[in-house]
């Protein structure tokens, strides 16, 4: 399960939020920018998606605010709303800070927003 909100009025730079739930527990991504493309800045990790809702509500997102999304793709990044993945993650050599974005069918050179 993954939702993220747009934080109305930004608290110490936080403009959106993310939560992700995966099989390791849950996040809570914190951005500095709004677009689809961005990747967070800072995550926190809880055991329950309560928890890591409570948190986001500090930020003034109300339950009713949150926008659900589809999971991210295999080896893709958790926090950026687009496929995005590590170039080479899914070859298991991974070029770390090199990123590539899945752009109709094909993998093409990326550089994350922040």
């Amino acid at each position: 399960m993954r939702k993220y909100a747009i934080v109305r009025e930004p608290l110490e730079g936080v403009k959106k939020v993310m939560i992700y739930e995966c099989a390791d527990g849950v996040y809570l991504f914190k951005f500095r920018g709004v677009h689809e493309d961005s990747a967070g800045f800072a995550d926190e990790w809880y055991s329950f998606v309560e928890d890591a809702e409570e948190d986001a509500a500090r930020y003034g997102v109300a339950e009713n605010e949150w926008v659900h999304i589809d999971d991210p793709m295999p080896n893709c990044q958790h926090d950026i709303i687009t496929p995005v993945r590590i170039k080479g993650r899914n070859e298991g050599k991974p070029q770390w800070g090199h990123y590539e974005k899945l752009v109709n069918g094909e993998w093409v050179d990326f550089i994350p927003i922040e």
